[in-house]
């Protein structure tokens, strides 16, 4: 078998660039992608399938004529056919070596097609129905499918929206195809072939084309909505512009002078059309594989037991016969702003007989030691854990698809440990990548969302699942200094989870985007925030400096990092009392309304510790309005060193 030049040139090669789109397409919405195989799927269909078909089709019909790519096509030889077929058997042996075996059948599959449009013996494209048919269904929808198989490795499910982008990609091609024929009208007649073209005439081509892109671009606009991705389709839009207005205007010509119908105004608009698409899903593919992260869900939990400020005040009360120290309660309890907390303890309301956890004296001595406190956080941390998470909508639907679990905690600890429970008990994936933030106070939330976060921005469809509980009532202890009236008063328990994931999701009115974090450690108010294991429980150190210490720090911190607080129009910030509330509000100048998600929270729950901005966020998110799209939300909690961690957040 000689190849000279000519053979070579009518495997019209460089024509592959214009049966590009689809394959982009569909790498850009490939769930999962395997970079080798992609890359050889991506050879074998471009340089091996698409150049075999275009020269099985030249050597059957030996064109005289001008054929897509070549304006003079030359005439083949004997050698043209055996080269298609050894690039066809080429295709599907590096198919099954280096991609997989769902895409070679389908190779297999198009080959056949490709043959029985061409070949005299079917000779589909004499028929102008079927053969047009066979197009659109092979160069649309089905390269979509095999072209998913090549990319991903497995099989695209036939679910709604797989069919919407499915029937979207076939509308595609039924637009452009009748356009790369009405050029040849002459030729084909010539060949005994009627194309639908023909039948459509000049101006029936281009009104029937300009129908097809329309119901194209419909089932594009349900494809992307159905998932959420309103914007990604106003993009697509911006691309398809420039083949808009060169279509209606070389409709305009033709509709005046009929012979404008020709090669060079086709070749035109298909490389306008493959410059435009090629273009537009290389910009998706660089949005869909820079892997972003998003709150798509945040979900909260608190104990059975709901005591009032007052009867947990009155407990307090009755541990002492000193005055000064009643006196001390009353003042703290009646300024903390809290209505309620919650607590795992039933003990808070009943006389002193029929506690459960306490000793059975109005002193409460001796008190529970820290091993009996470890036990009861054991006893309720999972349960209460699992209260939250599966309160998260279609969890049992998405547990096997979490890739990583993030457990935070600073009022207990135990092994195997709580992670190791969740998996357990909520039967996740054993494989599940498992981490811990523990011991870091109240704003320790936000350090698990910055580490999710960066798995999510590291690993393309990751799914981070974090837990956030805080049994803090379990650590009341019997003293009356202002560091334990503080925390006596205003602790209580609760848990939030919170579903990161690297693709938005569809639980909030607006997709929640995490924009960045920042961080800052005031060395100066190391023991004001502070806590150690006693015999008897945590000793806690809580000064009335750290709300003063947050005042002076957190608009020099946002000046620093260039944040103006006008910027943000919500708020999410721990409540970690009403004074830090309040002078938060005051060094930045925000009016009360902003935080009225903080109050609400605190008023109702406390500071629970770690899931306390959990807390609040959800209730921002749950607020979201139609006209809140593009809004930014700013987060900030603080813990023990003095720490602040802060996050902001967009609506997208």
């Amino acid at each position: 078998m000689r190849i000279d030049g000519n053979t070579v040139k009518l495997l019209r090669i460089p024509f592959s660039f214009f049966l590009m789109p689809l394959f982009l397409f569909a790498y850009s919405q490939a769930e999962t992608v395997a970079h080798r195989q992609a890359l050889f799927a991506f050879l074998i269909i471009h340089l091996l399938v698409y150049p075999a078909s275009n020269g099985y089709n030249s050597y059957v019909d030996k064109d005289e004529d001008s054929i897509g790519g070549l304006e003079k096509p030359p005439m083949p030889t004997a050698s043209l056919f055996y080269l298609t077929l050894f690039l066809d058997f080429t295709a599907i042996v590096l198919a099954l070596l280096f991609v997989n075996i769902m895409f070679a059948g389908c190779l297999v599959l198009y080959i056949a097609a490709s043959r029985a449009y061409s070949s005299r013996q079917i000779r589909l494209k004499k028929y102008p129905v079927t053969g047009f048919l066979v197009v659109v269904i092979f160069q649309g929808a089905f390269t979509y499918y095999m072209s998913i198989a090549g990319v991903s490795g497995s099989a695209l499910v036939l679910n709604q929206e797989h069919i919407y982008v499915l029937l979207g990609c076939s509308f595609q091609i039924a637009g452009a195809y009748p356009l790369t024929q009405v050029y040849q009208h002459k030729q084909d007649l010539k060949d005994g072939v009627i194309t639908l073209s023909y039948k459509l005439g000049y101006i029936g081509t281009f009104l029937f084309a300009a129908l097809m892109f329309l119901l194209c671009n419909v089932f594009y606009y349900l494809y992307f909505t159905s998932r959420g991705l309103g914007m990604v389709f106003a993009i697509i839009q911006v691309f398809f512009l420039p083949i808009i207005v060169y279509f209606g205007y070389w409709f305009h010509r033709v509709w005046r002078d009929r012979s404008e119908a020709n090669f060079r105004n086709t070749m035109r608009m298909n490389w306008i059309a493959a410059v435009c698409m090629n273009s537009c899903f290389i910009v998706l593919i660089i949005i869909n594989r820079i892997p972003l992260s998003y709150i798509s869900a945040i979900e909260t939990a608190v104990p059975e037991h709901c005591y009032s400020q007052e009867a947990l005040a009155s407990f307090y009360l009755k541990s002492t016969d000193d005055l000064t120290n009643k006196r001390k309660i009353k003042i703290v309890a009646g300024k903390t702003g809290i209505a309620s907390r919650y607590s795992v303890i039933s003990d808070f309301d009943k006389a002193p007989e029929d506690y459960q956890f306490f000793n059975k004296t109005a002193t409460l001595l001796p008190e529970p030691t820290l091993t009996q406190r470890m036990q009861l956080y054991q006893k309720h941390a999972t349960n209460l854990s699992k209260s939250a998470i599966e309160r998260i909508e279609g969890f049992e639907q998405i547990k096997g698809t979490l890739t990583h679990l993030i457990t935070v905690t600073c009022t207990g600890l135990f092994a195997p440990g709580l992670d190791v429970e969740l998996v357990r008990e909520l039967d996740l994936n054993p494989a599940i990548q498992r981490s811990s933030v523990n011991f870091m106070g109240c704003n320790a939330a936000i350090i698990a969302l910055k580490n999710a976060d960066a798995i999510c921005n590291s690993q393309p469809h990751a799914k981070v699942l974090i837990v956030c509980t805080e049994l803090c009532t379990i650590h009341f202890q019997k003293r009356y200094n202002d560091d334990y009236l503080l925390s006596n008063l205003i602790f209580g328990d609760g848990s939030a989870a919170v579903l990161v994931t690297s693709e938005p999701g569809q639980h909030y009115l607006h997709p929640v985007k995490i924009d960045t974090f920042n961080s800052l450690i005031l060395h100066n108010g190391y023991s004001d925030m502070a806590w150690q294991l006693s015999e008897t429980g945590f000793i806690m150190n809580l000064s009335s400096y750290v709300p003063d210490l947050i005042r002076k720090n957190i608009k020099p911190m946002m000046d620093r990092i260039g944040l103006v607080a006008e910027e943000f129009k919500h708020w999410a910030v721990h409540p970690g009392g009403k004074r830090i509330v309040d002078d938060f509000a005051g060094a930045l100048e925000l009016d009360k309304c902003h935080m009225a998600p903080t109050y609400n929270v605190l008023k109702n729950y406390g500071n629970m510790s770690s899931p306390t901005v959990l807390f609040v966020l959800k209730e921002v998110l749950a607020k979201a309005k139609p006209e809140h799209a593009g809004n930014r939300i700013f987060a900030a909690a603080f813990g023990p060193g003095l720490s602040i961690e802060t996050m902001q957040l967009r609506y997208v």
